[in-house]
């Protein structure tokens, strides 16, 4: 066994608890085929490694009666744990170009040619040649075979990792990348030492601890980088639905102040707290009708001179930016209040420089959630509330004098 530190087997089993959890958390992601292969990837690294165990090659050689049959199986399954992280790869790379259909169908078809190859040569190498230290006979063919086939996936799928891990804009997803890339890189100098060591009786004992560590790191940190792609999705939709709750008040507010905006029933609280899917869908959709509602009050009750008075308010000039957000929560209450209370519609042409500032895409989608935050604070708030209600104390046409 190789001199390695205690913790090594600590922390495989804590990588290998993170995978199990990640895949059961991640059982949904099964319906879309755009995360199946990421999924498949933890399912092959946690299945493979509890039936990699010493006990589980021990049973096999029982079951079989054929002597280091335990091993072979640990070969198949690291020849399928090869080729499903290059087919990970590969499917990542046909989303923005095109993917020959062989090259597709190349992981499949390299794994079922080495594991017949593997297979045949286990059977037609004699007993003291299988895994043995140096490799004598039918198994020098196999030692060939294995180590081309790992160098293919490894190269082919670190070359992909590499390329998109460079370029990824998501953190979480460039972190993934790069721990794939790392993890897929460091099997190739780990294949390299095992030859070395089949082929080169001299090879130092030293070779054996190196490619120890290499297959180690190899396994922490594809385990990790899949994980991390696994969990991104499910990461995203949770601080998506986090924002929408944010906004909950503030849309809530503004909705019942222009039922005319309404296409359907608007939801209770508790309906709203247990919605979970399209996460994104929905908080861009609650942004627009706040949105929408505010433009509604605009168009509808607002005046030149009550964007004046509210900018009066709070004193006008070299408005800072917090003093602007203000004097817009300032005629927003006050054109909701009109609206609460039925008041005619003005239908009053008006500038647009006391409107919320727009920064809707999903990049800014957090600036924009803090901004709206801020803007319903604003509207609760003392100061506001008094400007509201001195202004329906006199007809707007009058607001200033």
């Amino acid at each position: 066994m190789h001199d390695v530190p205690a913790w090594v087997e600590t922390m495989r089993g804590v990588v290998l608890a993170v995978v199990w959890t990640v895949l059961v958390l991640r059982i949904p992601a099964l319906r879309r085929s755009g995360q199946r292969p990421v999924w498949a990837v933890l399912l092959v690294l946690a299945a493979g490694s509890l039936l990699i165990q010493a006990q589980m090659g021990a049973w096999v050689d029982e079951v079989t009666g054929v002597p280091k049959a335990g091993e072979l199986a640990v070969t198949l399954i690291a020849l399928t744990d090869f080729a499903v992280v290059w087919w990970f790869a590969l499917t990542l790379r046909a989303v923005d170009r095109p993917t020959p259909a062989w090259l597709r169908r190349a992981p499949l078809g390299c794994a079922l040619v080495t594991a017949g190859a593997a297979f045949a040569f286990f059977v037609l190498a004699d007993e003291q040649d299988r895994y043995g230290e140096q490799a004598h006979g039918w198994w020098v063919a196999y030692a060939l075979v294995w180590v081309g086939y790992g160098l293919v996936t490894a190269v082919g799928a670190a070359a992909v990792f590499w390329r998109y891990g460079l370029r990824m804009l998501s953190p979480t997803l460039r972190a993934s990348m790069l721990l794939l890339a790392l993890g897929t890189s460091a099997e190739v100098p780990y294949l390299v030492i095992r030859g070395l060591r089949w082929f080169d009786p001299d090879a130092s004992p030293a070779l054996a601890l190196a490619g120890f560590w290499c297959s180690f790191a190899r396994f922490v940190l594809v385990a990790l980088g899949c994980s991390l792609a696994a969990i991104d999705p499910l990461r995203k939709a949770s601080l998506f639905y986090y924002r929408r709750q944010r906004l909950f008040r503030l849309w809530r507010l503004l909705r019942q102040a222009t039922p005319e905006l309404l296409v359907v029933t608007p939801q209770s609280r508790l309906s709203d707290l247990l919605t979970f899917r399209n996460s994104w869908e929905l908080l861009h959709q609650r942004v627009i009708d706040i949105r929408d509602s505010i433009i509604f009050l605009r168009d509808g009750w607002a005046s030149e001179e009550l964007l004046r008075e509210a900018a009066r308010h709070i004193q006008e000039s070299e408005l800072r930016e917090r003093e602007r957000l203000l004097a817009t929560a300032c005629w927003i209450e006050a054109a909701r209040r009109d609206a609460l209370a039925g008041e005619p519609r003005r239908h009053e042409e008006v500038h647009s420089g006391l409107l919320p500032e727009v920064h809707g895409s999903e990049s800014t989608m957090p600036r924009e959630i803090t901004y709206l935050v801020r803007l319903y604070r604003f509207l609760s708030s003392r100061h506001v509330s008094e400007f509201a209600a001195r202004i329906r104390q006199q007809p707007q046409d009058a607001a200033s004098g």
